[in-house]
């Protein structure tokens, strides 16, 4: 029986290399990603509805977690952020609203706009702040009015995913070796 040596080198080190940097990729990709909880929309000093504050809060959890850049994407309250060392926290203030008309949109389609204006903060819990930004949300020609919390709440995940977040904590590596010095043992200890 006749092989290839050549080809078959080549396929292995195809192989090999394809083995070592799929774990690389994944462990980078998941040392990115941060856990983030949402905070209770803040009504501010705007009036605003308790159905449009609970329409932005939901469709933002919806839309975070769309974006696929977050670990996990957790309400407020949630129990699992007591154990959480790669957390943010996101906090959304609303600071103008301007009610529409959906009758006034579906006949002249000029008025009766409904406009939605937030400032939105992502922070670490100790409270430095990470992003902070105001995001507009709006609903102008045919839907309802709450569709103007739908269109806001894509905004600001759509400003989230564009935005360049810091790196996670990281771990503290500590190395200690054995009496030869060719077997180093690596020691990762989370904070």
């Amino acid at each position: 029986m006749k092989t290839n040596r050549p080809a078959l080198f080549v396929m292995t080190t195809v192989l090999l290399a394809l083995a070592i940097a799929q774990p690389a990729r994944l462990s980078a990709e998941s040392a990115t990603q941060w856990t983030v909880q949402v905070s209770k929309v803040d009504p501010g000093a705007v009036r605003l509805t308790p159905s449009f504050q609970v329409a932005i809060y939901e469709n933002l959890l919806q839309e975070l977690s769309k974006t696929k850049r977050f670990k996990e994407v957790l309400r407020d309250g949630d129990q699992k952020t007591a154990n959480a060392t790669d957390l943010i926290l996101l906090k959304t203030t609303v600071e103008k609203y301007t009610a529409g008309s959906e009758t006034r949109r579906a006949v002249t389609t000029v008025t009766g706009a409904t406009k939605l204006t937030v400032r939105t903060q992502l922070s670490t819990p100790d409270g430095k702040i990470i992003l902070e930004r105001t995001v507009h949300g709006n609903v102008r020609f045919m839907g309802s009015n709450l569709r103007a919390t739908h269109n806001l709440a894509r905004n600001i995940a759509k400003t989230i995913k564009t935005s360049s977040l810091p790196e996670r904590p990281s771990s503290v590596v500590t190395k200690a070796t054995n009496s030869t010095p060719s077997d180093d043992v690596v020691v990762v200890e989370f904070p």
